[in-house]
């Protein structure tokens, strides 16, 4: 630095500006008298050289202030200076110093404050149970929280928002917004799913409040559970009513002969009362279906998460029916691959299904037949079909197998037990496990029911 042209030429002027008033001063005074030049370049010496001592000691001291000032933004305060950085020299260095890292321990300080109330922030914004997204300008999403993350099922939402909702009514409404037409307003919609969603979603404009590019506030309130509620309350009505009204007539046509006509007639007792028995334990089974499926219902919407062991499953299934089936005279054969099937489910839903089936399979196969269980793993899922040797099901009433109450044959399924629930429960829990149920017949050789779920 000292060899630099420009610390020179500033070192020449300083040198200038400050030695120049003593040789005008001198002039002047020597100007009446004999002029002598060395006398006179003595004198103008003798103010240079105070001149270059001042100049190379100021330097030095700003070096030294620019050193300190640098480590007073990265440490403590005087952390480090020793006993010759702290020594008094001609500019008052301390007291700026001391100023300065006054002032840096108050910036931090704010710094502080400022970080723990975004971090606050932050963990308020995270623990919202509804799904938040805050946009930006053209739809742009800036910020979402957890809850919107775990809602569309992504690490972590950024890009347009017509990447994750694509709604007309809502792009409508959220254009809108932009406009300041409406600035805030709730509006429904329903996002089309393997399990459709039902959403209400309030939007809110920031106005000129932020400073920061933010816009909109949308947030995303989930109807899709108390819609079901409302939709089962008005089927539970109607199907209980429908499905109870004929076991309630035979119970209470019984009741009414046995308090009448047969009051004395004890083999009518009996008779009446095994009918009664029969009746009280369908409408038992009965709503006990109706309460499986209402629960089933409800959660549809939420995918299950745990790693299931098939295996485990079918194996509890067939030693769940082995007595029944031994019962019938009929015998159930599970084929497993060599290796372990994993599969992402509920395991006590995954019994439900299977037993549902086989149980079918046992009640409408012939006698003295075979009901197979078999599992397959191809690409990323595993496909479980359940084969029985039976009279087969027309095509015509394939579709509607898993309606709530449909049956086949009414007479035959309400004589065998059946309440017309098994198959739209092993729907509902199918789809809540993100699965499929397939369904194929031939009248007169049997049935396949076959149920494809997505590996773990």
């Amino acid at each position: 630095m000292y060899n630099s042209n420009s610390y020179l030429w500033k070192m020449l002027v300083f040198v200038f500006a400050m030695a120049a008033p003593v040789s005008i001063v001198t002039f002047f005074l020597y100007s009446g008298e004999e002029f002598v030049l060395d006398e006179y370049l003595l004198i103008i010496a003798a103010a240079i050289l105070p001149a270059l001592i001042l100049y190379t000691r100021l330097v030095r001291e700003m070096q030294a202030v620019a050193f300190r000032m640098e480590r007073a933004a990265i440490m403590s305060p005087l952390e480090g200076d020793d006993a010759t950085g702290l020594r008094t020299g001609l500019l008052p260095l301390d007291n700026l110093l001391l100023t300065m890292q006054q002032y840096r321990r108050v910036l931090q300080h704010m710094l502080q404050e400022a970080q723990s109330r975004q971090d606050e922030a932050s963990l308020l914004f995270d623990m919202l149970p509804d799904p938040v997204l805050v946009l930006g300008n053209r739809r742009r999403i800036r910020r979402s929280n957890a809850a919107a993350n775990k809602f569309f099922n992504v690490t972590e939402m950024e890009g347009d928002l017509t990447r994750f909702l694509r709604h007309p009514a809502l792009l409508k409404a959220v254009d809108a917004a932009y406009a300041g037409k409406d600035p805030d307003m709730r509006i429904e919609f329903t996002i089309s799913d393997v399990v459709p969603r039902h959403v209400a979603a309030y939007i809110v404009n920031l106005k000129d409040e932020s400073s920061e590019g933010l816009r909109l506030i949308v947030t995303l309130h989930d109807l899709t559970e108390s819609r079901r509620m409302q939709q089962m309350r008005v089927d539970f009505v109607a199907n209980a009513s429908h499905e109870l009204r004929t076991p309630l007539a035979i119970l209470i046509g019984a009741l009414e002969t046995l308090i009448g006509p047969a009051r004395n007639d004890l083999e009518a007792h009996q008779r009446f009362f095994s009918m009664m028995q029969a009746q009280s334990l369908r409408m038992s089974q009965l709503i006990d279906d109706l309460l499986s499926l209402s629960q089933i219902e409800i959660n549809e919407h939420s995918r299950p998460s745990d790693r299931v062991d098939l295996g485990k499953v079918l194996q509890g299934v067939h030693s769940l029916l082995k007595a029944k089936s031994t019962e019938l005279g009929k015998s159930i054969a599970v084929q497993m691959p060599e290796h372990d099937v994993f599969v992402t489910g509920d395991f006590d839903q995954l019994t439900q299904i299977f037993t549902n089936l086989v149980d079918n399979a046992l009640k409408y196969s012939r006698e003295e037949s075979e009901i197979r269980v078999e599992v397959m793993v191809a690409a990323r899922e595993a496909r479980i079909t359940v084969i029985d040797e039976g009279e087969g099901i027309p095509e015509e009433h394939l579709s509607r197998l898993t309606e709530r109450f449909y049956r086949v044959d009414s007479d035959r399924s309400r004589k065998l037990g059946g309440t017309g629930l098994g198959l739209a429960i092993v729907k509902h829990i199918v789809s809540r496990h993100r699965g499929h149920l397939e369904i194929e017949s031939i009248v007169g050789e049997g049935s396949k029911f076959s149920v494809r779920l997505p590996l773990a």
